[in-house]
C-alpha cells in the first residue's frame, strides 16, 4: 500500500498544500503552522515533514515510494525529530526542549534534510520558548524547523518573528457538514449539526463527539440545568458529576452555544425577545474558557459560572458577578 496514505489534505487545506508544494525549491529555514483546533492541522504538517524528507526527484513530492518516505510513514526516520508534551502532560518543559536541540544539532544520519516538529508550539513552557529561540534562529545548514499552534496569540513575538507564518484556514460551513455527513453516514442531519455548533466548526472534533457519544453527556447536562432551576440539586453536586467526566470542559461550550442559539432565536428567527443578559452572560463564557487554560481550580470555575447562569435570569442580575471574588486562579479575579 502506497505510504502516501500517510498524508491526509482535506478539502479545505487543498489550497495550502498546493502553495507549500510549490515553494519547496525555496525552503525556510522556521516555519510556524497555525489554524483552528479540530481541522486536521496534524496531517497536514506531516505531509510538509514527509515532502521535505522524500528522495524523489522525478516527481512532485512525497513519492511516498522512497525509503524516506516509507519510514517516515512507519515513524521509524531518524532524522524526522519531534518535541511534544510527555505522555498525560500538557506542557513541554526546558528539559526536553534540551534534548531535541542537541538532536537538531547533530549530524544527519542520511545525509540529507532533518526537519524537526515541535507541537503545539504553545505548550512550550517560558524557559522552554527562550531555550528554543538559539535553535530557530541559527540552525544547522539542512535542518527545518516547523511549529505547529491552534492558539498563535499564546506564543511570544520572539518565537513568531523567527518563522515564515502560514495560516490554514478553517472550513467553511458547508465543507465541515460534508464531510462529516461522509465521515458519519449513520448520524442524521440535526445531530451532524449540533456536533459542529458544539465543536466551533471543528469537522474532526465534531466527529470525535459523535464516536464518543458526546451527545449523552450534553443531555446529561441539560437535565442537570433543569433541575438545578427547580432546586432539586445544588450546584456543588452538579458540578462534581460533572468533572467525572471525561472532558468536563465541554460544560463551556454547552453554555455558550446555548446563549447563541436564544440570541439567533431573538435576533434572526425573531421567535424570542432578545433578553441582553444573554450577551452579558456570553461573555462569562468566553472568559472562563480563557481561565480554563491556565492556573484554574476547575471546580470553583464551573460552580461559579453555574451560579452565574442561575443569576443571569434574575432582574437583578449583575454581569460577570458570579465569576468576581472567587479564588479560582488561587486569587481572587
Amino acid at each position: 500500500m502506497s505510504t502516501t496514505a500517510f498524508i491526509k489534505v482535506y478539502p479545505w487545506q487543498q489550497t495550502v498544500w498546493e502553495q507549500w508544494q510549490s515553494q519547496l525549491g525555496q525552503v525556510g529555514q522556521a516555519y510556524l503552522l497555525a489554524g483552528q483546533a479540530g481541522t486536521g492541522l496534524e496531517g497536514l504538517v506531516h505531509g510538509q515533514m514527509q515532502s521535505l524528507l522524500c528522495q524523489a526527484t522525478a516527481t512532485l513530492p512525497p513519492c511516498g515510494e522512497c525509503p524516506a518516505c516509507r519510514s517516515f510513514a512507519n515513524q521509524t526516520h531518524p532524522d524526522a525529530l519531534f518535541l511534544r508534551p510527555p505522555e498525560d502532560k500538557t506542557v513541554i518543559p526546558i528539559d526536553a526542549v534540551r534534548a531535541f536541540n542537541e538532536k537538531v544539532f547533530t549530524t544527519s544520519h542520511q545525509g540529507g534534510r532533518k526537519v524537526g516538529l515541535i507541537a503545539p508550539a504553545e505548550a512550550l513552557s517560558e524557559s522552554a520558548f527562550n531555550a528554543l529561540l538559539k535553535t530557530l534562529e541559527e540552525p544547522p545548514a539542512g535542518t527545518v524547523l516547523i511549529l505547529l499552534t491552534h492558539a498563535p496569540s499564546r506564543l511570544p513575538a520572539t518565537i513568531i518573528s523567527r518563522c515564515r507564518l502560514w495560516s490554514v484556514p478553517s472550513p467553511t460551513r458547508q465543507q465541515a457538514l460534508e464531510w462529516l455527513q461522509s465521515a458519519c453516514p449513520e448520524a442524521d442531519a440535526p445531530l451532524l449539526k449540533k456536533a459542529l455548533s458544539v465543536n466551533w466548526g471543528a469537522p474532526l472534533e465534531a466527529r470525535r463527539w459523535i464516536d464518543e457519544k458526546g451527545f449523552e453527556f450534553e443531555a446529561q447536562w441539560q437535565a442537570d440545568l433543569k433541575a438545578l432551576q427547580q432546586n432539586q440539586q445544588t450546584v456543588t453536586q452538579r458540578v462534581e458529576n460533572w468533572l467525572k467526566q471525561a472532558e468536563p470542559q465541554r460544560v463551556l461550550d454547552y453554555f455558550y452555544l446555548w446563549t447563541v442559539q436564544r440570541i439567533r432565536a431573538a435576533l434572526y428567527q425573531q421567535k424570542l425577545p432578545l433578553d441582553p443578559n444573554w450577551l452579558s452572560f456570553q461573555k462569562s463564557v468566553l472568559q472562563a474558557r480563557t481561565y480554563w487554560h491556565s492556573n484554574v481550580n476547575q471546580t470553583l470555575l464551573l460552580e461559579a459560572l453555574t451560579q452565574e447562569w442561575l443569576a443571569h435570569q434574575q432582574p437583578d442580575y449583575v454581569p460577570s458577578a458570579a465569576l468576581q471574588g472567587h479564588l479560582i486562579r488561587g486569587r481572587g479575579i
